[in-house]
């Protein structure tokens, strides 16, 4: 029985099926019909003429990079566009096309509850946004905004908003929207806005939950509200800002404010900036530094590092020079220290925020001069671990000292850190403290063993994949292997471009009549890439489902196979066109495919020879994995 990945009616499928590809990437890239495709410039490299097809023709939906070779669906495009990972990408494209998902482990859908957290934050959002246009309601968070310097545009650019005075503004205004609500699932109950922040329970009923404050609403990645926060106007009011509380939607361990506007220029630039607050965010991307977030008034975690991680390869930190900024760089290091991202430290001139700096005739100038000047992580490291060295100029005080800074180095998780920057590490530290790199290597705590099991947790990542069939032991020269992987890329291309003609029966030179799955196993495939792309569409045939190239691509999971499916499908396009049709040229593809079989019955005398040879020399290493890994270098 075939899994219910490969079904119709799992989420993934029906999200896919439902998704308009064409409007989806015509919404982040320009896109013109030409012929039964659309073309655009290509996202994913640096393209100057359009080299990207989206093809959506055949009941087909996937996009095709001729450049650079990326390709997929619409999960894929989120994913590698918008850089998100499998389940955030399912979901938005699921709440994007009004599909529920199915509850993890199976069950009937239910009423998801981020979906009516997300409607009463856009609510919301427009009230606050109204509010602050308001002459009169708005007249307060302006004034505090014309005081900090906050241009009209970055108001925009952040979507800022007023909290009106009035205790119940929000809520009354909540009453009138449910009174013209045509439907009960149009507006969430109050209990949803309750849990969110937005309202609470007061001396004689609900009261807005922020009142005579200006808003920072707090957005994620494609711009979608998911929490506020609420900076006071009147002094004695406290505390000085309040923030939704946390929820389905909205963690600020893993939150990032601003990262709707800076996420493409981090992208671009391969380099985000770290500040403290909201304000400083806005001065950075009004003095032309679009590549600034920030945290939430918590501090850096690894779920921040995570998440800046899939988007550049640079990250620097700005901090006070005080004290207090000191000790935050030391935490911010820890968390991105076993992270593979370049971390720098910054630290901002006569110890200014970066809104006070930027606010300066020259501060942008200044600002840029400190970005330049920001010190590599590991320097940074190593310069306060000479401090305490002079500090303890004794020898116990210093072994004292290389002994702790080895335990920080185990806690800071150094024995998940790749070989060669754990060897540069050690290698500063060693010329600081003048002992030898393997006594300090000696010294650093043994690290935990790793869990020897994948864990998955259900319906969270990429659908079930059909395991890969095992290859068949047939020895093939190099002209072999290539007439071999050419015969099944070709049979691979007319079944992409035409499934339909697979349940057709292909008569064989020994007699047989079968159809195409019944004739080849998935192992039969030599070429690991065609056989990727085989194993998926097998498992579909034999279960007798209707196909279509995002539906392999979909299964088959690796972007080379999604590539080699693209590929092959326009080929087999052009070549289902030609006089004869798809069934003429399925039935040409089998029979080269018989040909090259034919010929690989028995290996050749050379394989043997060479495959011998391989099995004494392998024998002659012994079973240490060392050894065969500096043989196979050597060999290279």
């Amino acid at each position: 029985m075939v899994s219910e990945a490969y079904g119709q009616s799992n989420d993934r499928d029906r999200v896919l099926d439902a998704t308009d590809l064409v409007a989806l990437i015509g919404e982040s890239v320009p896109l013109k019909a030409k012929g039964r495709e659309h073309v655009g410039l290509c996202p994913f490299h640096d393209d100057r003429s359009p080299s990207m097809a989206v093809v959506t023709h055949k009941g087909n939906a996937f996009y095709k990079c001729f450049a650079c070779g990326a390709s997929g669906n619409a999960i894929d495009f989120m994913i590698n566009y918008h850089r998100m990972d499998f389940p955030d990408a399912l979901r938005y494209l699921a709440q994007r096309a009004g599909i529920e998902l199915q509850q993890r482990g199976g069950g009937e859908s239910t009423r998801d509850e981020s979906a009516d957290l997300r409607k009463a934050m856009q609510v919301a959002l427009r009230f606050y946004r109204r509010a602050l246009a308001d002459a009169e309601l708005g007249a307060p968070s302006r004034a505090v905004l014309d005081a900090r310097g906050i241009s009209s545009s970055m108001r925009e650019a952040f979507q800022l908003g007023a909290a009106p005075a009035s205790w119940d503004r929000f809520v009354e205004h909540l009453g009138r929207l449910a009174e013209h609500a045509r439907t009960k699932d149009e507006l969430p109950e109050q209990g949803v806005f309750e849990r969110s922040g937005l309202v609470r329970q007061g001396q004689r009923g609900p009261i807005d939950g922020f009142r005579n404050r200006v808003i920072f609403p707090i957005l994620d990645e494609l711009a979608r509200p998911i929490g506020f926060g609420a900076r006071k106007i009147d002094p004695e009011d406290e505390p000085k800002y309040l923030n939704s509380p946390e929820s389905p939607i909205f963690r600020k361990g893993r939150t990032l404010y601003g990262i709707h506007a800076a996420k493409k220029p981090i992208i671009d630039s391969k380099v985000a900036i770290i500040t403290e607050g909201y304000t400083d965010v806005i001065a950075c991307h009004a003095a032309g530094f679009t590549n600034a977030v920030a945290t939430l008034g918590t501090a850096l975690t690894r779920e921040h590092a995570r998440v800046l991680q899939r988007l550049c390869e640079t990250v620097i930190l700005l901090f006070d020079g005080d004290e207090a900024g000191q000790r935050a760089a030391d935490r911010a290091l820890e968390t991105f220290f076993a992270v593979p991202v370049d971390v720098r430290i910054c630290t901002l001139p006569d110890r200014l925020d970066p809104d006070d700096l930027l606010r300066q005739p020259d501060g942008a100038v200044r600002f840029k001069a400190a970005l330049d000047a920001s010190v590599d992580a590991l320097v940074h490291l190593v310069a306060g671990f000479r401090e305490r060295l002079a500090e303890r100029p004794g020898a116990a005080g210093r072994q004292r000292v290389i002994e702790e800074m080895c335990q920080r180095l185990g806690a800071m998780g150094i024995g998940d850190v790749p070989a060669l920057r754990r060897r540069t590490v050690l290698q500063e530290l060693s010329r600081v403290c003048d002992v030898p790199v393997h006594e300090l290597e000696a010294a650093l705590p043994r690290p935990r063993a790793a869990a020897a099991a994948d864990t998955r947790a259900d319906g969270s990542g990429p659908l079930p994949q059909a395991p890969l069939a095992p290859v068949e032991p047939v020895l093939l020269s190099g002209p072999q292997f290539r007439a071999r992987s050419m015969a099944e890329r070709d049979l691979l291309a007319v079944l992409l471009a035409a499934p339909e003609v697979a349940v057709q029966r292909i008569a064989t030179p020994d007699g047989d009549s079968l159809p195409v799955h019944e004739l080849y196993a998935p192992g039969v495939f030599l070429d690991p890439v065609a056989r990727t792309l085989w194993t998926a569409l097998h498992a579909r045939l034999e279960a007798g489902l209707q196909t279509t190239v995002q539906d392999v691509m979909a299964d088959c999971g690796e972007p080379t196979a999604k590539n080699l499916a693209a590929q092959l499908f326009s080929k087999g396009v052009a070549r289902c066109e030609a006089p004869g049709g798809a069934l003429a040229r399925l039935t040409e593809a089998v029979a080269d495919m018989e040909r090259v079989l034919a010929r690989v019955s028995e290996p050749t005398p050379q394989a043997v020879d060479d495959l011998r040879r391989r099995i004494d020399e392998l024998k002659a290493i012994g079973r240490r994995p060392t050894a065969i890994m500096r043989s196979a270098r050597e060999d290279r």
